[in-house]
């Protein structure tokens, strides 16, 4: 239904769905691609088409396979990633079966987002407003649109709006710091650690294909310019670079849907607690939303999200508290990295072929490899 003004413009629009999705980056496109294959009716609403998240744009290569996506979207694949010690001791860890992709997040996106248009999801620019329970407010271009939808998904990021409007919560996140400069510093992808510039979490340098990406994820942001410029001098970076902030989600495996709205990617905050890496745990978050949906039953997405990988993010959770809240610790892991063991066994946790059962089993794990004698 259409509600035309006295001069004969278009105004208001009402218009009925099956599924509404607020948020076109990897969560929210994956989800309406998947939808729309299912033969739902779906529209996609993305706040802007030129927005590119900060973001390293690391992402498993066996997404690609996952989620049958095309690799020509790759910029670079990593077989190797240094990790390098507070000492500035650095290690090579060949990422052997298990590589990285290496995306440009504007080009990525966009790419998602046309491969849910082809399916024939709907595609719109325009952004969420407000939700009364039964009609969301969308404002696109000079319209404003009433959606009906008998399910919405919120995709839209960690400040998504839809989350504020119906819980009055937002996730709790940690700040970074971002920035590209023209060199290229690296060739690789490479995690930098150590109090005096990512106290209890990392630094990241990325190769990408004009330049490098690099950044600080930093809790104290009060210092976080401070902790950004000491890293930048590490990298040798005779000037520091402008730098872009951004919130990071932190897991807390605290909301899944209200009502008929499920919350996937950033929105949940399904990111990585130990690498932060968003964008696969974003889709995989999708593919079970959807999965519920289909399935009739959406309580059936908080079974699978966490029947998947709740133990995953508990054991990387646990892994960062312990292994990067002292310097002494991460100096002794990296230079363990040299050992065929450890090597392997990180690999394995990396590539999620294997998860600690419980955090017991974890601290055993983690005091059996701190007491490990040195090669």
């Amino acid at each position: 239904m259409v509600i035309v003004d006295n001069i004969g413009k278009v105004s208001i629009m009402i218009k009925k769905y099956d599924v509404l999705v607020i948020g076109g980056g990897p969560a929210g496109a994956t989800a309406a691609r998947l939808l729309a294959q299912k033969k739902y009716k779906v529209l996609l609403v993305q706040k802007s088409f030129t927005f590119e998240k900060p973001c390293g744009g690391g992402v498993l290569l066996k997404v690609f396979d996952e989620f049958a996506l095309d690799r020509e979207k790759i910029s670079h694949q990593v077989n190797t990633i240094k990790v390098v010690a507070p000492s500035l001791f650095g290690v090579t860890v060949s990422l052997e079966k298990e590589p990285l992709a290496i995306v440009d997040r504007l080009e990525f996106d966009a790419y998602l987002r046309t491969l849910a248009h082809d399916e024939g999801a709907e595609v719109i620019e325009g952004y969420f407003q407000s939700y009364d329970g039964q009609l969301a407010y969308i404002k696109s271009s000079s319209l404003q649109l009433c959606i009906q939808a008998q399910y919405i998904i919120a995709a839209d990021g960690v400040n998504s709006t839809v989350r504020k409007a119906v819980t009055g919560t937002l996730p709790k996140r940690v700040l970074t710091l971002y920035a590209k400069v023209q060199q290229p510093l690296t060739a690789q992808c490479e995690f930098w650690f150590g109090r005096d510039i990512a106290p209890g979490h990392y630094a990241w340098s990325f190769i990408h294909n004009k330049g490098t990406h690099i950044g600080v994820v930093c809790e104290d942001e009060s210092n976080a310019q401070h902790y950004f410029g000491r890293f930048c001098d590490k990298l040798g970076l005779k000037d520091t670079p402008r730098a872009r902030g951004y919130y990071i989600p932190l897991w807390r495996d605290d909301l899944y849907r209200k009502d008929n709205i499920l919350f996937v990617g950033d929105a949940a905050g399904h990111v990585s607690p130990f690498t932060y890496e968003g964008i696969y745990y974003a889709m995989r978050s999708a593919r079970y939303a959807v999965d519920a949906i289909v399935d009739g039953d959406l309580d059936t997405y908080k079974q699978l999200w966490q029947k998947n990988l709740k133990k995953r993010f508990k054991a990387m959770e646990l892994l960062r508290k312990l292994l990067l809240r002292w310097d002494w610790t991460i100096e002794r892991v990296v230079k363990l990295l040299n050992t065929r063991s450890v090597h392997q066994a990180a690999l394995r946790f990396w590539s999620g072929k294997s998860t600690p059962s419980s955090p017991l089993q974890v601290t055993r794990k983690i005091i059996r490899l701190l007491s490990q004698k040195m090669i």
